[in-house]
């Protein structure tokens, strides 16, 4: 039985990704977790919320300025075979990513100025101090895009864990060697955190072996491919992912502080484990999805009956893990957590039929749902936020993954439909 098993797995490429790339997620966990206890007890909610806040602003400010051509080389990358070619793609990539960072800078240089919140706040100069480095930031999306598109899951897996490695081992030094000194506290995490990241990340680079032979040739297909599908993507994901990352920033605004940020953004960390299952599914088998007619119902069954059972171990667990990990100060992530579990379970099987859809090609679908959902997050946001603060945000989050489901759902069967026509 074990020698069969094994067996399976040397001879199964798709199995071997699959479990080698959730497996980095799952030790990405209790290190993401860890982080955060020393974190939050070294900020405090009140600092905790300024860090969060950051990253979410500018996590948000790369799905404004990526304008689909990340998602134009994954369409490029998916349709291509050749080897060279694709180191092609990734050069030509990594030049443009060099454009949109100029643009990005420019325009948050312009925000940092003019926007009232971060100056009430009290966090201007902190803001200032991660533009010149906030291209790390697109770096991620390059590296998220690209490598499931030309199923580099290896490099992906390292994208992911390597990352959360080298932050860690830096919250450690915080913790032994800083943490009862003097200092400005979110200054001196904010250096590590980006330092780590660069170290990572360029070596993640050197390890793609890009090259910019026919670069204007390669700039030219992908120019075509933005066109035809990575625009379109673009246009939803600015409506959906970009109200979602919105939402953090919203907090802020509603807010005399940004406590509630970090209790929002602890709860969508804790959460993130029950968004892993379908994400390693749907990212392993995005290539495979490309020649299928529709999900395989075992997968689909393997992957649903895994999820349920990660939501109930976190509704068990969740109460006590809170309350002596990070102590009572952070008592309202308890009920924060029960809310967006369930968004993230169902915003977990919409993204899985998402990469589906995303792998025939239908760049429109994927636009028009985009639309619906991130307007409707945004319409919920600004009712329930100005109210309920971070709760308000929390239940605005369940009910977009109920309209995410549903008409990723009604796109997939209409896709399936067609695709079993055309093989008739």
């Amino acid at each position: 039985m074990v020698n069969t098993l094994i067996q399976r797995y040397k001879n199964n490429q798709r199995l071997r990704q699959v479990l080698s790339l959730y497996t980095v997620n799952i030790i990405g966990i209790p290190l993401s977790i860890i982080s955060s206890m020393i974190i939050t007890r070294y900020l405090g909610p009140l600092a905790y919320g300024d860090f969060k806040f950051l990253q979410n602003f500018f996590a948000l400010a790369v799905v404004v300025f990526n304008f689909g051509f990340f998602q134009a080389g994954n369409r490029a990358l998916v349709l291509n075979n050749n080897l060279q070619k694709a180191r092609e793609y990734y050069g030509a990539e990594l030049v443009i990513l060099g454009i949109l960072f100029i643009l990005m800078s420019v325009a948050v240089l312009l925000y940092a100025f003019f926007d009232p919140n971060i100056k009430e706040k009290g966090i201007q100069g902190i803001f200032l101090f991660y533009i010149p480095f906030s291209w790390v930031f697109l770096l991620v999306s390059y590296f998220e895009v690209l490598f499931q598109a030309d199923n580099r899951i290896e490099l992906l897996a390292k994208s992911r864990l390597f990352p959360r490695l080298g932050f860690f081992a830096a919250v450690l030094i915080v913790y032994f060697f800083l943490f009862n000194k003097d200092g400005n506290r979110l200054f001196i995490l904010s250096i590590f955190y980006l330092f780590t990241n660069i170290v990572v990340y360029l070596y993640i680079i050197s390890k793609i072996q890009v090259s910019f032979k026919n670069l204007r040739e390669r700039i030219k297909e992908i120019v075509h491919y933005n066109k035809t599908f990575g625009f379109n993507v673009y246009v939803g994901s600015l409506s959906s992912t970009g109200f979602s990352q919105l939402t953090s920033v919203l907090i802020s605004y509603f807010a005399t502080n940004n406590s509630g940020v970090g209790f929002f953004s602890l709860a969508l960390t804790i959460v993130a484990p029950l968004g892993l299952i379908p994400n390693v599914v749907a990212t392993t088998h995005y290539k495979d999805f490309s020649t299928r007619t529709s999900i395989p119902k075992k997968l689909l069954l393997v992957t649903v009956g895994l999820s349920i059972s990660a939501l109930v171990l976190t509704f068990l667990l969740v109460q006590p893990f809170i309350t002596y990990l990070y102590g009572p100060d952070f008592k309202p992530v308890i009920s924060l957590t029960y809310i967006v579990s369930f968004g993230v379970i169902l915003s977990g099987f919409a993204d899985l039929i998402n990469r589906f859809l995303g792998s025939h090609g239908k760049g429109k679908a994927l636009r028009n749902t985009a639309f619906v959902v991130g307007f409707s997050l945004m319409a919920l946001n600004f009712g329930l936020i100005p109210k309920f603060g971070e709760t308000g945000a929390a239940y605005a989050q369940l009910f977009s993954g109920f309209i995410y489901v549903i008409f990723m759902y009604w796109y997939y069967k209409k896709l399936v439909r067609d695709l079993k026509k055309n093989e008739q």
